[in-house]
């Protein structure tokens, strides 16, 4: 079965890469002409000088950009800027300086040949509040509307940037993150992928990953043209923060401001969307609408591929927001994601060299609903009051059966059903007691019930690890409903203790029913900043992660809830930005994972539609794990044509095994071994550059240490009937490990302003110069007889040069 999948998969997507290359060739053909109709409107500049209002002393390293992604630059040590080859027009710009507050410059004209001259313009010192001092070492922003120096990716970055369209595929490029090629799933600094906690406007977003059966998730089910800011939490995380032990992807949407409307439309090879953004009327609020569609199934008809794959999937996402008062915000939320994946059964075609007999038939739904009001019941008040529900659905069902009598006998049925609900009210509260102390608690009520279906009946052949043909049947079925109340609360308490020096300290509590967990998990953070632009923090704190009721590992017929998972991590941070506005940042982080639940590995795994079927499954029995690393980050970014970000981590990850249960030919080990996704040594280089407002350009190469792989020799048994079994004879469990990996990408931007809108295309290649990326090894056989045979050991890679378009419409 595994063969034939792999087969399928490998044919479409080379003739999916074929297609796509004729749609590079329609995308060139219509820049060409798009440019062509397009005159090249004339150039201005605009200089200035920027003060200290208080001191009149220039002030030097300030960034002044162009609003919209366009152009900037850095005042000198004279506090002067130039900004040259502006195209006419009216323009916003922003200055922007650590310590001070950002101001905005709004109608600066450029004309034709001429240079506009803003002549002083004044900043006022301001310090930077109790409630955004970034106290916690390991938290990175992107986008939003803070200060842009404080910023690691800005929204302009992001839309420059390779999977510009995918939110948690772009933040795969913050140090720390571990990741495949296949998945937009990722790792936090060695932790598991399940452990990353994944926030929309407060509301909790479970398996929050379209089609999940490849990899765990191929893309996120928030599109990124609805989010305001992202915030990336990858250690240290405050008390408020509960149910992860990894790390905190949290999302905030857009909402309209002074009457501000926003619209597009778009597709790219992957799904077309459509995003709506605007005042409900005069007299305030505002609304939001996302919605997307996935179109592979469509590509694969078009293809006529012969497996009759159907992956389909869809998000819509809407909310209203209204202001009550001038205290009281309103606002209500809905978020509907669903994705299928279907494969028919049917048996060998003329012209054809296999049999398809599989039945596959997935689906996954995620709805949400929450009501959201934000209170400042006094200027030192402010409150959030939540209420929301959810409902997140499984299924996944399997039928094969092998007719070719090559393959010997296999069968198997499998039937999964999984309705997971939930029904909670949550409560937060911060108080500025004074202007050097600030208290946040808060807590969370939630009801949930989810309901299991499942069944299992396989007939396959095993090769023992005595070397030896046997028959593995296995049968069984599981139907059960499990009710459980949750709980958690938290108090933080923030102190400026004297004006460079700030600490926090909070303590949280979590239970549950259905695990009878009963935790308290305390955490803290300082932050000291010697100097104006320098800064430094350490972080300590317990995280647990209770089990979730949905998450029953029933396939692998394990029926037992589990105590919580504990991590235990401390991180020590340097930040320092300098005058010409280059950035630096280091971190270093140890982690300890102890009371972790079993691990079911498979040697090859290159999708996840039924592990549990996998004659080469094993379970690995972890007494714990650990995590180490340092952390580098370099970044330069005024706003000038050319902007760049280097990161390097040095990290390890492994495992302390106490056993592992594998029944089949194996090498085993335990005590210390490196984790699946180890990585020692981790490169990120990223260029942008725009060449102006209607051509930016990004280059994206990654280098890191090949992960972790167990070698093998393959031998072969005869069948009583005469046929041989092939299989693998392995050694050393993950004791080699696969060749290093490296991939540049490369993306184009064009922009075409018209009296309609703007409108966007862009073009983007994955591994431009065509590396072979090595996912893991198998074998060919590329002769046999009665006396001997010979083997090939070939690898299987991750994505040869591939290419993406796409195009979009804001009006």
């Amino acid at each position: 079965m595994e063969a034939i999948q792999e087969r399928s998969l490998e044919e479409n997507m080379k003739k999916g890469w074929i297609r796509s290359w004729c749609l590079v060739s329609i995308f060139l053909i219509a820049v060409v002409h798009l440019e062509s109709a397009s005159g090249e409107n004339t150039k201005g500049s605009v200089i200035g000088v920027v003060l200290d209002i208080k001191t009149y002393e220039p002030l030097s390293g300030v960034n002044v950009i162009i609003e919209g992604g366009l152009r900037g630059t850095t005042t000198d040590q004279n506090g002067e800027f130039i900004i040259s080859d502006i195209s006419v027009g009216s323009y916003i710009l922003t200055f922007d300086h650590i310590g001070y507050a950002k101001i905005r410059t709004l109608g600066v004209e450029i004309k034709n040949a001429e240079t506009t001259d803003l002549r002083i313009i004044y900043l006022k010192e301001e310090p930077i509040p109790l409630n955004e001092i970034v106290v916690n070492p390991g938290a990175y922003s992107m986008m939003g509307s803070e200060p842009s120096i404080r910023k690691t990716l800005s929204s302009d970055d992001i839309k420059i940037m390779g999977w510009a369209e995918d939110v948690t595929r772009a933040v795969q490029r913050i140090p720390g993150t571990t990741s495949d090629e296949y998945s937009a799933k990722f790792n936090i600094r060695g932790g598991d992928a399940d452990e990353v906690l994944v926030q929309l406007d407060g509301m909790r977003i479970y398996q929050p990953f379209h089609q999940k059966d490849f990899g765990g998730g191929l893309f996120s089910t928030v599109d990124i043209e609805m989010i305001e800011s992202v915030d990336l939490l990858t250690g240290g995380f405050p008390a408020e923060y509960g149910e992860k032990m990894g790390g905190v992807l949290n999302m905030k949407t857009k909402t309209s401001k002074n009457g501000q409307r926003e619209s597009s439309v778009g597709f790219s090879l992957m799904n077309a969307r459509a995003f709506f953004l605007g005042p409900l009327s005069k007299k305030g609020g505002s609304y939001l609408f996302s919605a997307r569609r996935g179109y592979l199934d469509l590509l694969n008809r078009l293809m006529n591929n012969e497996f009759k794959l159907n992956p389909a999937y869809y998000d819509i996402f809407g909310k209203m927001e209204y202001d009550l008062n001038g205290d009281h915000t309103l606002s209500i939320h809905g978020f509907l994601a669903d994705d299928s994946y279907t494969m028919d059964e049917k048996i060998q075609e003329p012209n054809t060299t296999w049999t398809n007999v599989d039945s596959v038939d997935t689906g996954y739904g995620n709805r949400y609903g929450w009501i959201t009001l934000k209170s400042n019941l006094a200027p030192w008040i402010f409150a959030r009051t939540m209420l929301y529900g959810g409902e997140v659905t499984k299924k996944r069902y399997w039928r094969q059966y092998d007719l070719d009598p090559q393959w010997h006998l296999n069968s198997a049925v499998l039937d999964d059903n999984r309705d997971f609900r939930l029904f909670g009210f949550r409560q937060d509260w911060d108080v500025q007691i004074t202007s050097d102390i600030l208290v946040g608690l808060g807590g969370d009520i939630k009801r949930s019930n989810v309901s299991f279906d499942y069944s299992k009946d396989i007939l396959n052949e095993f090769i023992t690890n005595e070397d030896s043909l046997t028959e593995q049947s296995e049968y069984f079925s599981a139907d059960r409903s499990v009710n459980s109340n949750q709980i958690g609360l938290y108090l933080t308490g923030r102190v400026k203790i004297f004006s460079p020096l700030a600490l926090e300290a909070g303590i949280r509590y979590d239970g549950a029913d259905h695990t009878n967990d009963k935790v308290w998990s305390p955490r803290f953070g300082l932050v000291f900043s010697p100097a104006n632009a320098t800064f430094i923090r350490a972080g300590w704190g317990r995280y647990r992660q209770i089990q979730e009721i949905d998450d029953l590992d029933i396939q692998f017929e394990d029926l037992t809830y589990h105590t919580a998972e504990r991590t235990d991590q401390i991180v020590l941070g340097f930040e320092h930005i300098f005058r010409d506005g280059l950035h630096f940042r280091a971190e270093a982080y140890q982690k300890k994972m102890t009371n972790l639940r079993d691990e079911y590995y498979s040697f090859r795994d290159i999708d996840e539609f039924f592990p549990e079927a996998r004659d080469d499954l094993i379970q690995l029995k972890l007494n714990e794990a650990h995590a180490k690393g340092l952390e580098f980050l370099l970044k330069h970014d005024t706003g000038n044509m050319l902007s760049w970000w280097l990161s390097y981590v040095l990290s390890e990850a492994t495992d302390d095994v106490a056993d592992i249960v594998y029944g089949g030919s194996l090498e085993k080990r335990t005590g210390t071994l490196p984790r699946a996704w180890d990585q020692t040594h981790t490169l990120n280089l990223d260029a942008n550059y725009r060449l102006n407002e209607k051509w930016q350009f990004n280059f994206a190469w990654k280098y890191r240490t090949g992960w972790p792989n167990t070698d093998f020799t393959v031998k072969r048994l005869q069948r009583p009937e005469g046929t041989w079994a092939y299989y693998h004879d392995r050694g050393e469990f993950r004791g080699t490990r696969v060749p290093s990996y490296q991939r540049l990408d490369a993306r184009v931007n064009r922009h075409f302003y018209t009296s309609k809108g703007k409108i966007s295309v862009f073009l983007q290649i994955i591994n431009l110069y065509n590396h072979e990326n090595v996912i893991r090894y198998d074998h060919d056989i590329l002769e046999q007889n009665a006396d001997t045979f010979k083997a090939e050991i070939s690898p299987e890679a991750w994505f040869g040069i591939t290419p993406f378009i796409g195009l979009s419409w804001e009006f």
